[in-house]
C-alpha cells in the first residue's frame, strides 16, 4: 500500500508523531511519504492509497495553513481513504472534526475516526506513551485498508 503523509507542525511534535508513524508503517512493507505543507502545494500530493493529515490544535482547530491545505486538496487518486491526527492539550476539542469537514468534498474516504496525540502545554513534549498510541493507529490503519 502506498501511504502519503500530510502534515503541519508549529513546535516539531506533529512533526515527530508522523516520523514515528511513517517508520512504523515503512516497518510493516508499505511505501510512505511524508511532506510538510509548507513544502508542498494541495494539488501536488502524489497518488496513494492512504492520506493521513497531521495538524496542531490551534485555539479549538485546526491552524490556517491546514484549513487552506485541506479546503484547496485535488486528490487525484480514485477510492483514496483519510485518516486524521492531531496534537492537542484537550481532548475535547474539535480539530478532527473540523478537518473532517475540510476534506469531505473531495472524495475521500473517512477511514478511521482520527487519533489525538495529547501534548504537556502549548510547546509540547508529547505526553508519555504516544509512540505505543502511534503503533496501535498505524495497525488500525493498515488492517481498514
Amino acid at each position: 500500500m502506498k501511504v502519503c503523509i500530510a502534515y503541519e507542525s508549529k513546535y516539531g511534535n506533529g512533526k515527530k508523531c508522523v516520523e514515528h508513524l511513517e517508520k512504523t508503517i515503512r516497518a510493516k512493507g508499505h511505501n510512505v511519504e511524508v511532506y510538510s505543507i509548507r513544502e508542498i502545494k494541495p494539488d501536488s500530493l502524489p497518488e496513494a492509497n492512504l492520506y493521513v493529515f497531521s495538524a496542531p490544535t490551534h485555539m479549538g482547530g485546526p491552524p490556517r495553513k491546514m484549513k487552506k491545505f485541506l479546503k484547496n486538496l485535488n486528490i487525484k487518486t480514485e477510492g483514496a481513504k483519510y485518516s486524521l491526527i492531531a496534537t492537542c492539550m484537550d481532548t475535547n476539542m474539535k480539530t478532527l472534526d473540523k478537518m473532517t469537514e475540510l476534506i469531505q468534498p473531495h472524495g475521500l474516504t473517512k477511514l478511521t475516526e482520527g487519533i489525538k496525540v495529547k501534548v504537556n502545554g502549548m510547546k509540547g513534549p508529547l505526553w508519555d506513551g504516544y509512540e505505543k498510541q502511534l503503533d496501535v493507529f498505524a495497525n488500525q490503519i493498515l488492517s481498514r485498508r
